[in-house]
Parts: C-alpha cells; sequence; structure tokens
C-alpha cells in the first residue's frame, strides 16, 4: 500500500484503476514552429467548442485565452528567433516561453502566477507539436472509470477525456487555485494536487482511491484501508443523492435555527443556473471583471448594466457588490498603478479605489442608480482602518446628493459594509462595527496575511492552515464582535464552503454563508443535520486547543 498526502483540489471521493498520463518523444517528424502553431491553435478551438457545450463561457475563455497567446507575435517571435539562431525548436519553444513566464510570475499574486502557468503550458504544447513528441496512457477496457494520475495536467490535458469516466484527478504538480483545479469542480470530479511521487511510485493500473475533501491519496491499499475507503465512497454518494433533496429548501440547523446560504459570482454569467436552487442572494457581487481592460476603464451605463443584471435576477433577495479589488499584480493603465514587488501588501483594494476617486464615484453611482427600486448593499475590500470606511461614506454621501439633485432615480437605503480580511481590521472588529452596516469575512487572504504565507504558493501550503488556533480565534473575535452591535456578519471565503468547518463556524455563531453556487446544496445539506448546540460545544473545544493538528483532527472527526 502507497499514501501519498497532496493538497484539497475539488471535492468528493473516487475509485478506480490508476491511469498514468506520460509524455514522451515520438517518431512523428518535425514541424515548423508555424505549422505547429496552427495545430495547436485547431486544438485550442476544439477544446473551446467542447467547454463551452459542456461547461459554459467562463471555464471557456481558458482556452480562449491561449488562443490569443499562440497568435501573439509577441510570444512566438522570440522562439522563432532562437530556432533560427540554432536552438532546436522544442528546446526554443520551452525556453522562450519559460523566460517569459518567469518574468510574469516574478511579478507575484495568484493573477499573474496563472497568466505564467498558461504560457508555460503554451510553450509546452507547442515543444510537442514541433517535435511530435507524444503522450502515452492505457485507458481500462470497456466504460470503467478511472483515475488520471500525472505528474502535471493542463486543462488541454484535462478536456481532452470523457469526463464520463473520469472518476478523479491527482497531480504531483498544481495548487489549489488552478486552471484545472478549476475545471474539475466545474466537471464535478474529485481532485488532489501537489501529491509528490505518484510517477516514481504508482504503477499503472493499480486499485486506487482519492479524497478530495482531505487530499488523501492511496494506491493498492490493504485491506482495513480499502474497507475504510469503500465506506467513504457509499457516504459520499449517499450524500450526493441527499443534497439533491434539499436544494430547493431553505437551510436551518436541527433545532430550528434559520441559516442563510448566498453565492459568490463573479459576473452576470454566473446567475445562470441559480434558479434551479433555493438560495438566500448574492453574498458576494465581484466587480473586476468590468476592468478588464487594460486601457479603457468601464463607463457608467456598462456597469450599471452588469449590475443590474444580477439585482435583478437575485430580487427579491439581497446583492452585496464589492468595490473594485484590484491589486498591483495586473496593471491597468487608467489606474495608478506603479509596478511593486509585492502587490498583495500593496496598492490594492479600497486604498486604490480612495486613491482614483473619480473612478470610484462613478462605480458608486452605478450600483446606487443600477438598484434605483431594489436592495443593494455596497462593500469594501482591504480595510485596515476607520479613515477608509469615513471616507467612503462621505463620498458615498456626494454621489446620492448630486443624483438627488439631478431628479436620478437611486437606492436610497443602500448599506455600507466592510470585508474583514486583513488582521487589522479583524482586531478592530468590535470598533469597526460601530461604523458599518455589516461584515462579510474574506477567509482566503485573513489566513493569508494571520499565516504570513501566500495562498498561492505550494512551498508554504502546509503554513497556510485555516486549523492555526490563531485563524480560528480571530473568526470567532470578528463573528462575536458582529453579533454584540447587532450587524449581519457573514463568511464569504473558501472556508465557508468547506464542510469540515460548517459545523465550527455555526457554534462561533455565524448566520450566513455565501459560497459558490455548486456548494450550495451541498452546505445546506450539512446545516440542516447539525445542532447547535452540538455546534457551540465543538467551538468551545476548538478554543481551548492549541496545536492546529489536533483541531484539524477534531473537525474530520465532527
Amino acid at each position: 500500500m502507497k499514501e501519498l498526502k497532496g493538497i484539497p483540489g475539488a471535492p468528493g471521493i473516487a475509485q478506480g484503476p490508476v491511469v498514468l498520463y506520460r509524455k514522451e518523444a515520438g517518431g512523428a517528424a518535425q514541424r515548423s514552429l508555424e505549422e505547429a502553431a496552427a495545430l495547436c491553435l485547431g486544438r485550442v478551438r476544439a477544446l473551446y467548442d467542447k467547454t463551452l457545450r459542456e461547461l459554459g463561457e467562463e471555464q471557456a475563455k481558458i482556452f480562449s485565452a491561449y488562443e490569443m497567446l499562440l497568435e501573439d507575435p509577441m510570444l512566438l517571435t522570440p522562439v522563432q528567433a532562437a530556432i533560427d539562431a540554432g536552438t532546436p525548436a522544442a528546446q526554443a519553444a520551452v525556453e522562450e516561453t519559460k523566460k517569459l513566464s518567469e518574468i510574469l510570475a516574478s511579478k507575484g499574486g495568484e493573477y499573474m502566477r496563472q497568466r505564467a502557468d498558461d504560457i508555460r503550458y503554451i510553450g509546452e504544447m507547442l515543444a510537442t507539436a514541433v517535435s511530435g513528441e507524444q503522450t502515452s496512457y492505457a485507458l481500462p477496457q470497456g466504460t470503467t472509470p478511472f483515475l488520471l494520475a500525472a505528474h502535471e495536467l493542463t486543462p488541454v490535458d484535462t478536456m481532452q477525456f470523457d469526463a464520463s469516466r473520469l472518476a478523479g484527478l491527482v497531480t504531483e504538480m498544481g495548487g489549489a487555485t488552478s486552471h484545472t483545479v478549476i475545471l474539475a469542480k466545474s466537471l464535478g470530479i474529485p481532485a488532489v494536487v501537489g501529491a509528490k511521487g505518484i510517477m516514481e511510485q504508482v504503477e499503472e493500473g493499480a486499485e486506487g482511491y482519492l479524497d478530495g475533501y482531505t487530499g488523501e491519496f492511496v494506491v493498492s491499499p490493504d485491506e482495513k484501508t480499502r474497507v475504510a475507503f469503500e465506506k467513504r465512497v457509499e457516504e459520499d454518494r449517499l450524500l450526493q443523492a441527499q443534497i439533491g433533496t434539499v436544494k430547493d429548501e431553505m437551510a436551518h440547523t436541527l433545532d430550528g435555527s434559520r441559516i442563510s446560504v448566498c453565492i459568490n459570482v463573479g459576473k452576470p454569467q454566473d446567475m445562470k443556473g441559480a434558479g434551479e436552487v433555493q438560495y438566500d442572494g448574492v453574498g458576494l457581487f465581484r466587480s473586476e471583471f468590468l476592468y478588464s481592460s487594460e486601457t479603457k476603464k468601464p463607463t457608467v451605463e456598462e456597469q450599471r448594466e452588469a449590475y443590474r443584471q444580477v439585482i435583478d435576477a437575485a430580487a427579491p433577495n439581497m446583492v452585496i457588490i464589492r468595490t473594485l479589488d484590484i491589486g498591483g499584480d495586473k496593471q491597468i493603465a487608467y489606474l495608478n498603478m506603479p509596478q511593486e514587488e509585492n502587490p498583495f501588501l500593496g496598492n490594492r483594494g479600497i486604498r486604490l479605489c480612495l486613491q482614483n476617486r473619480e473612478i470610484f464615484e462613478e462605480q458608486l453611482e452605478a450600483i446606487l442608480t443600477a438598484a434605483a427600486d431594489k436592495r443593494v448593499k455596497i462593500m469594501l475590500p482591504m480595510v485596515t482602518s476607520l479613515h477608509e470606511i469615513e471616507d467612503t461614506r462621505a463620498i458615498l454621501e456626494q454621489v446620492r446628493a448630486r443624483l438627488k439633485q439631478a431628479g436620478t432615480p437611486y437606492c436610497e437605503d443602500a448599506q455600507l459594509g466592510i470585508m474583514i480580511e486583513t488582521p487589522a481590521s479583524a482586531i478592530l472588529a468590535q470598533q469597526l462595527a460601530g461604523h458599518c452596516d455589516f461584515f462579510s469575512i474574506g477567509t482566503n487572504d485573513l489566513v493569508q496575511y494571520i499565516m504570513s504565507a501566500d495562498r498561492g504558493n505550494a512551498q508554504v501550503q502546509k503554513v497556510y492552515n485555516p486549523c492555526h488556533p490563531a485563524v480560528l480565534r480571530m473568526l470567532a473575535h470578528v463573528i462575536e464582535a458582529g453579533a454584540q452591535a447587532g450587524i449581519e456578519v457573514s463568511v464569504c471565503g473558501d472556508l465557508a464552503a468547506d464542510l469540515r468547518f460548517t459545523k465550527l463556524l455555526l457554534g462561533f455563531g455565524l448566520k450566513k454563508f455565501s459560497v459558490p453556487l455548486p456548494m450550495v446544496g451541498r452546505i445546506k445539506y450539512k446545516i440542516r443535520n447539525t445542532d447547535l448546540k452540538d455546534a457551540r460545544a465543538l467551538a468551545e473545544r476548538v478554543l481551548a486547543q492549541e496545536d492546529e493538528a489536533v483541531i484539524s483532527d477534531m473537525l474530520e472527526e465532527a
């Protein structure tokens, strides 16, 4: 039996024979760079069409980005120049794209890391195409579902397989926010990433089990482990069936306490499918997509239309719109954004908005007028100081006054709240609660800052630990501060959708979760099977602990 520990990627438990996915030299004739790029372009376009049909526009955009890169002279010209200078074509494709990839990765930030990965994937695709490199794998006969294991899987690798046979994915490389993990979640395929030693230690066709909740990957298990995993697989299968029975029901605990379950969206198209489940509003509407152009800012009218689409789709439920949260990891020409060595600790979120007042006022105007006959809440990201809230409230009042004077209909009772995602705002939660209408805890950044560990860096994944006592005591403190002030507190980060933490957060007193749409049913099912008395007892036990490993075990058991 071999046990490999990785990082939880996509939720679920899977079993099946292991298929090892390798890339190796083939016997095909060499191609020119132009021919290779054309071949890759055709393949990417086909995968775009397939992804669009099966998963929708958001996931298909991964491949449209690849298409742009394959047509970009800035990417291809240096490769051709290296080939002309005598470098073998495949080597040139890998080395020249690696240079560009490393430049982007060095700028820091999750966005730049993903762009760097995209460019590296394109370099590997080109190298494969020019050299005739082949992929090798042996699929089990018939329709047997299998676990696909690889050193690394790109979105191109993943989408070429029949999803109905992919029981699970496991890789040595990759992080929990990679494009491949995003695709796996959309496909409903359990995934584990960062499990070192797969290609050396695992035999082709061996019986395997993976747990996308815990990051476990077990091959050729002994009888005791096999029986335990079989039980987990059956429990997960039953869970999926039971989740379907509660998707149209409101969430409440076993003892009858009503809990709100909202959804996170990134653009109006994300509301597609929301009508198929019962949810309690939009707990986080990210507005960054409107600012995706690097040279042209969105007009008030463009913003208003996007906000109105989501507000109308969610009505009569509430929508919380987060104001622009872009940092120095994405350069935008019309914003005052000099390059920064550490953009995650730089000029981002509310700091950037207050320095670009005209753009900030336009966004606030668009939000208020989009909700003229509806309800909306405005949420500020990256708050660290009271003056940021007070300055925003003053600007908001000025925008309201202008709209009123002009006779323009607008939402007169829009509430103003903040993301609790910095240690400063969390520590000051009791004081800030008196100046806010609501809190929403962004656990992704909060954990990152408390633990001083980049959440996208595989080297410090063990340090980025939401089970750490400092993190959990801070969460409990913020939820309690909101309760004492009588304001709403929600959690909209990854912990809200992590079933290990549902009972604990309820025990802390949380009344509102905001999660990705596919997780609504799971979270509601977990809430509906939790007794608040037990949850509070768990919270007391956890807060008394000093060791994150002990806490992790307690949450797994619970």
